[in-house]
């Protein structure tokens, strides 16, 4: 297969590609060759011109985005341990069907695929990983709540991520989520976590403490968590597990950060449609289901995520290797790049 690919940021992912289409990639528009299909990110504006020259040739446009067990840093600084391709739509596009929304119908219907997702949650759990795993933080500092019931975590995203959109929601959901979150839980410590792009200067987000003054002008709930110190924003790097866990609630939008609150436990509030709402795990706050969608399991959900939707791949020696080695990848290159940053 001659896969054409749309976009230099793509281009230091090209043995990946090739591995996970099968075939020889080249950059669009160049050697004047004719794909047979094309490879972009996602469906972000940036992949427009990508779709409507699959379009008007009538080959496949194929979608790729970061998995979720990415790297150690965020950004451009590691190439990703995990990619996800959709010939379908994308996962976080809600609007129209995708890849995974079908991998976990069908995986609904087999009964050994929630024992095989309850292994990957509890692997993700106990090596206390994420997409992002630069945290140097394994504790709550400055919170005198004893219990989770006593604290209630509100996700932040950056501003515009295609992901908010493709949920059905809007900048403005999440003003309308933090004052739901705030007057739902009188007394609750509230932590606002601050998206890690966000924390490093890198993109903006939607909770600055300039914005959470605005909201509190207008509603006393938020006025009152704020004079209270019950309010706080979390920009510090602390492990993403160690919020989850020390939380009863978490209100999100279409963050990842969402479906991890399952697996820790938590009662997640959806106010966007994301790829695991609508499938009887979450609150559904703002958006219905798409029909589409019907019932599955938590641990169904993850084995169509991490077994069936991912594929895992090592640069250092260009092959494709399984979930377990993708685990323990970015765990020891945690190690290693957070021991040289306390230097």
């Amino acid at each position: 297969m001659r896969i054409a690919i749309a976009t230099s940021g793509m281009w230091p992912l090209k043995d990946a590609i090739e591995q996970m289409l099968g075939g020889t990639a080249f950059r669009l528009g160049r050697f004047h060759r004719t794909p047979e299909c094309v490879a972009g990110w996602g469906h972000k504006p940036t992949a427009a011109r990508a779709r409507a020259y699959a379009w008007s040739r009538n080959i496949p446009y194929i979608a790729f985005e970061d998995g979720f067990l990415r790297s150690v840093q965020p950004g451009r600084s590691e190439r990703p341990v995990s990619l996800v391709l959709d010939r379908t739509g994308i996962y976080y596009d809600a609007t129209a069907p995708s890849d995974l929304e079908g991998l976990i119908v069908r995986n609904a219907g087999i009964a050994g695929a929630d024992s095989a997702g309850r292994d990957i949650m509890d692997a993700l759990r106990s090596r206390r990983l994420s997409k992002y795993n630069n945290a140097v933080l394994d504790d709550l500092t400055g919170f005198d709540a004893s219990i989770s019931a006593d604290r209630v975590l509100v996700v932040d995203q950056t501003a515009g991520d295609a992901s908010i959109r493709g949920a059905m929601a809007s900048d403005d959901t999440f003003q309308d989520m933090l004052v739901t979150a705030v007057s739902e839980n009188p007394g609750a410590d509230i932590l606002v976590r601050v998206h890690p792009e966000t924390a490093m200067g890198v993109k903006s987000g939607h909770f600055t403490p300039q914005a959470i003054d605005a909201i509190a002008t207008t509603t006393p709930a938020v006025r009152t968590a704020i004079d209270t110190a019950r309010l706080r924003l979390v920009s510090e790097p602390v492990n993403p597990w160690v919020l989850l866990e020390a939380c009863s609630r978490l209100y999100c939008v279409s963050s990842q950060l969402g479906f991890e609150g399952l697996m820790a436990g938590c009662e997640v509030n959806c106010f966007g449609m994301p790829f695991y709402g609508g499938w009887g795990l979450t609150r559904d706050r703002r958006v219905s289901s798409p029909l589409r969608r019907g019932s599955a399991s938590l641990g169904q959900l993850a084995a169509s995520v991490y077994l069936d939707y991912m594929y895992y791949f090592s640069f250092s020696s260009n092959e494709r290797i399984t979930f377990g080695d993708a685990c323990e990848i970015i765990s020891r290159k945690r190690v290693n790049i957070l021991k040289n940053s306390s230097k």
